[in-house]
């Protein structure tokens, strides 16, 4: 006879036990600051959201802060997601960054999270929507994304691309989500919206925590840009 959930041991990941592990979730891909905590049952145990002009001197003491309102400290974390990107550049080199040290310094998994799909699944309307970040410039990030029930899937890749060339996309929209929503027209009138940047670290600490327990094998940590960076180097 196998042996039910309950009777089975605990999975263990760097020593720590996945029946109580908890997950740290962290987002700089835009003007915010998203971190949020995980624990061992998948339920959020805190997060925090705040807008800063630069990351950089922020994200430590966001993680910490976040960590103290549950009680707990660096040191009993199992895992790490990273949103990935699209969005600044500079924000997700300082995420990715710290990410990656905090990688090293604690031998923590770590999980990245397109922004874009963070920003689907951050919100439960059902049907074919879109997700879009401001991307500066006049132009929009966007991706289309097919939810039905707890599955999210991505109808394409992302793309930047101008406010009426998003909006072709936007009149066939069950729903949209994003800064980028005020960005564009076209929408109809049933079309479910919400024109802000939820807190993206939360979708991507769930993910990360659901990766770890189905044991999914970690992927090269690099940040998704869809356009070349603002700043280049001369020469």
């Amino acid at each position: 006879m196998s042996e039910g959930p309950a009777a089975r041991a605990p999975l263990l990941v760097g020593g720590r036990h996945l029946s109580g592990a908890l997950v740290l979730g962290l987002d700089t891909c835009t003007r915010w600051l998203h971190v949020a905590l995980v624990g061992g049952d998948g339920r959020l145990l805190a997060s925090h959201g705040e807008e800063v002009r630069t990351h950089t001197t922020r994200v430590l003491a966001s993680m910490d802060r976040v960590l103290r309102q549950a009680g707990r400290d660096r040191g009993e974390l199992a895992g790490l997601g990273i949103v990935t990107g699209p969005g600044s550049f500079t924000g997700l080199r300082v995420g990715i960054s710290t990410a990656l040290g905090l990688q090293s310094a604690l031998a923590l998994p770590v999980f990245g999270m397109g922004s874009l799909e963070a920003l689907a699944r951050a919100v439960a309307w059902e049907g074919d929507g879109l997700a879009l970040l401001d991307a500066r410039r006049s132009e929009v990030y966007v991706q289309g994304f097919r939810r039905a029930g707890a599955a999210v899937s991505a109808l394409g890749p992302p793309l930047a691309l101008s406010p009426a060339d998003a909006a072709e996309r936007a009149a066939s929209a069950a729903w949209a989500v994003g800064d980028g929503v005020p960005l564009v027209g076209g929408w109809k009138a049933s079309c479910r919206l919400l024109a802000e940047v939820p807190n993206l670290a939360v979708p991507a600490a769930v993910h990360a925590w659901e990766a770890l327990l189905e044991g999914r094998r970690r992927e090269p940590l690099a940040p998704l840009y869809v356009r070349a960076p603002d700043v280049r180097s001369p020469g």
